[in-house]
């Protein structure tokens, strides 16, 4: 459409138009028209011709005095412009620089192509990356640095020579200087003997003497005083050399013979190999050289420290050599001189820098480095597609252009943020094309690429693709929320913007929410503002603000509550305040209630535990002494008053207590007892009436022991069984069991009663025992200790005394008893 169609090179076929060779000025607006009878047509389309970028000034090998400014170059252009990106020699391979950022004392100029680093130091040295990116394609350029404590001194290329003239002759000096560390300037000096002192000699203090620019001397018409030392001394800021020749003047010496040509000098010396004591050179012989005469050379090194350039031990006739003695650790530069038996050579150009050291980790020799960065050095793998597949990541697919297998290890893919930031990811082998980039920022430009690598050598990048990631919920809610009474039913409701990286997206507005008992009305606005109206009096609002982009609401700002109680009210209860504002409660008052609710509760446990195994007061010195005596009762049906398994009832007074007849006849816990047996005869309305007193008798073996108490199970409380129980009888029936009926009633023996499950009506069984004593003496079975019961009894009968022994067959008890 702006009239700049490439004629030349566009053609039309089968109504279609061909443009060859096509360039970056060919981007544009094409239209095409059809018109015929019925009307006219057009349609248009857009060109846009990308072009690969183009790196017109690569960087340079430098090497810098430590402490001084360094500035590496780096110039690419293209269409579209291409992003510069700058690689520092860190282990870090996310250490990028784009225009107009910094890192540390590095910094890139603003269309970066510039790279400064100021007040250069050792730590500086090693390998930097200019990559220039596009959608076109992409490029690299990288270049040495090396940041030395002292720079070589300079060296004298070719010097002067002895020399003996007629006088009235005429003699040239040669002293030419190789200086590239820093510039240098050269004097001479004379003496008449070596034991005398110099003097110097400059232009004009003989018109005899004449100092070109090259550095030579040049004595006319010799005089026999001017025979000599001559001295030529170069001095540079890095350090000096001085080289010498003598002068004879004789009336035989002939006429002065013309400076020999001397060996042209070889190619710059190149590292081959290095380690911790030697290193391997290697270098060329110069093209001018016709090899007429043969030839040797030697190599000069030269490290910090030393004053002077120092000749090596190595001479060879070969291209190279290993130079070995080398002190770990320290850095030296190389020269080379072509020998023959015309003289030395001009010194070859300096080599770069060298550290004794142990090999790479990679592994890597200079050769295989050298080849690597040559076969990395083509574009080798090329970005297909970036698909965002969230807001924090992108799917990124590539393909290699030619078969990489054992040429690249693997793919680094790099994720540039607009403003600075920069992930990397590695993707090992060349069978993976794809990679999804995660923790992205969202609403973010991004430029993506990936750059090939094979051990430690990095490539050319691919192309690039540039998108901005999709929106997400805001990130943070309005903050400093007010709300402001206006009149009856209206309020004013303000808050704090959210700005920056928290909206995520293009900021929409806002979403205000009034909830009141389980309603909500919502309302969005624009600004960061909202008059509320409508409100109804008496009533308790809460005011929520969310911020709101095209991703959604983000979060809500903490609850703020409103009440719509009348002005005046409002005034009188708040002072002048329309608004009943919460402020959450301080959590300080969480952490004092906290500790001392459970320091309370710990101290109440502990009393508890305290009264319960707090020992009861010792009994009553009316109260008899008891032994406890497991053993005494083997078991639960024990003998009873009556030498027979029977089961005893409590007395009321003993339910009362929560006492049991288990617990009145438990052997194990043998004490002072008490139990009514409940005796009932067959037709007769008399119910006598029983209370018996069971002694422990005193045993020898627990004699010294603890008297007994009782402990209840549930209510820790101790009971005096001494008050509870009655006393024995007033008289007690003697040892020859005689006539008792002055004292006792007469004995009638007890009804047994007993019911069986087995039985499905509700008849009674009774049993009538043999009649007892009442007074017996019982043998527990297999106890040698006797059990004596006293018993008193209230009965219309006589008392018989009769003896029974303790060893009669108990009679078997019923299936099911129940004492009543």
């Amino acid at each position: 459409m702006d009239g700049k169609m490439p004629i030349e090179r566009a053609t039309l076929e089968e109504q279609q138009l061909v443009l060859q060779e096509v360039a970056a000025t060919d981007s544009g607006v094409y239209v095409c028209e059809a018109e015929s009878e019925a009307g006219r047509a057009s349609a248009k389309v857009t060109l846009t011709v990308v072009d690969a970028p183009e790196l017109t000034q690569r960087p340079q090998h430098l090497q810098v005095m430590a402490g001084e400014d360094a500035r590496i170059s780096c110039r690419v252009e293209g269409e579209p412009h291409p992003m510069v990106v700058w690689r520092l020699p860190t282990l870090d391979r996310t250490a990028l620089l784009a225009p107009g950022q910094s890192s540390g004392h590095a910094s890139v100029s603003e269309d970066g192509h510039t790279l400064q680093l100021r007040q250069a130091a050792t730590e500086d040295s090693g390998t930097y990356y200019c990559w220039g990116v596009s959608s076109g394609g992409g490029v690299s350029g990288w270049a040495e640095m090396v940041v030395v404590l002292a720079l070589p001194p300079p060296v004298v290329g070719v010097g002067p020579q002895d020399q003996k003239v007629a006088p009235g002759g005429t003699v040239t000096f040669r002293c030419e200087v190789v200086s590239e560390a820093a510039e240098a300037r050269v004097t001479w000096h004379y003496r008449a003997a070596t034991h005398l002192p110099a003097r110097p000699i400059s232009q004009g203090t003989d018109p005899r003497f004449s100092l070109p620019d090259n550095g030579a001397l040049i004595i006319k018409d010799v005089r026999p005083d001017d025979a000599g030392v001559y001295s030529c001394h170069v001095e540079a800021s890095t350090g000096s050399a001085e080289q010498s020749a003598a002068l004879r003047v004789s009336e035989d010496a002939g006429d002065s013979e013309p400076l020999p040509l001397l060996p042209a000098p070889p190619t710059k010396p190149r590292v081959v190999d290095v380690n911790q004591s030697a290193v391997q050179l290697s270098w060329l012989p110069n093209s001018q050289e016709g090899g007429e005469w043969a030839q040797w050379y030697s190599v000069e090194y030269w490290r910090r420290g030393w004053p002077e350039w120092r000749v090596a031990d190595a001479v060879t006739t070969q291209e190279s050599c290993v130079v070995d003695q080398l002190a770990p650790g320290h850095t030296y530069t190389f020269l080379v001189r072509a020998v023959s038996s015309r003289g030395a050579s001009f010194p070859s150009p300096w080599s770069e820098p060298v550290t004794a050291r142990p090999r790479r980790e990679s592994g890597l020799d200079a050769d295989q480095l050298r080849q690597a960065r040559r076969r990395l050095s083509r574009p080798v793998v090329a970005l297909s597609g970036a698909l965002a597949t969230a807001p924090d990541s992108v799917l990124l697919k590539w393909e290699f252009l030619s078969p990489a297998e054992g040429a690249v290890e693997g793919v680094l893919v790099y994720s540039v943020r607009e403003g600075g930031g920069v992930q990397v990811a590695t993707v090992l082998g060349t069978s993976s094309s794809s990679h999804v980039a995660h923790d992205l920022q969202p609403f973010t430009p991004y430029t993506f690429f990936v750059v090939p690598f094979w051990r430690s050598v990095e490539g050319t990048p691919s192309n690039s693709y540039s998108l901005t990631t999709p929106e997400d919920v805001p990130l943070e809610a309005p903050s400093d929320v007010r709300v402001a009474r206006r009149q009856e039913g209206s309020i004013l409701i303000q808050w704090t913007d959210v700005e920056g990286a928290a909206v995520r997206g293009r900021l929409q507005g806002y979403r205000v929410t009034l909830s009141h008992n389980g309603s909500h009305s919502t309302q969005t606005v624009a600004s960061p503002w909202l008059m509320a109206t409508g409100l109804l009096p008496g009533r308790l609002y809460t005011v929520r603000v969310a911020a709101l982009n095209g991703a959604g609401p983000g979060p809500s700002s903490d609850p703020v509550l409103l009440d719509t109680r009348s002005t005046d009210e409002a005034l009188a209860a708040e002072e002048g305040g329309s608004v009943l504002y919460a402020p959450p409660q301080p959590a300080w008052l969480a952490y004092l209630l906290v500790p001392l609710v459970v320091v309370l509760f710990l101290v109440t446990l502990w009393y508890v535990r305290r009264l319960r195994h707090k020992a009861p007061p010792s009994n009553p010195p009316h109260a008899p002494s008891l032994y406890e005596d497991p053993s005494l009762c083997p078991d639960h049906h024990s003998l009873n008053l009556y030498s027979e398994h029977k089961l005893w009832r409590p007395t009321e007074n003993e339910k009362n207590a929560s006492l049991s007849s288990k617990r009145l006849l438990r052997p194990d816990q043998l004490a002072n007892e008490y139990a009514e047996p409940r005796v009932q005869l067959i037709n007769d309305a008399t119910e006598p009436y029983a209370t018996t007193a069971l002694l422990a008798p005193h045993s020898p073996i627990l004699k010294q022991g603890t008297p007994w108490r009782h402990h209840s199970d549930d209510s820790g409380v101790q009971v005096n069984w001494a008050a509870i129980l009655p006393p024995p009888p007033s008289c007690p029936p003697p040892l020859d069991l005689g006539d008792f009926s002055s004292c006792c009633h007469q004995y009638r023996a007890p009804r047994h009663y007993t019911s069986t499950n087995h039985d499905q009506s509700d008849e009674a069984h009774y049993e009538h025992p043999e009649p007892r004593r009442p007074y017996i003496r019982v043998t527990l079975r297999d106890r040698p200790t006797d059990l004596v019961t006293f018993s008193s009894l209230d009965s219309r009968s006589s008392i018989r005394s009769s003896i029974c022994s303790s060893h009669t067959p108990h009679p078997a008890p019923p299936r099911h008893t129940n004492t009543r």
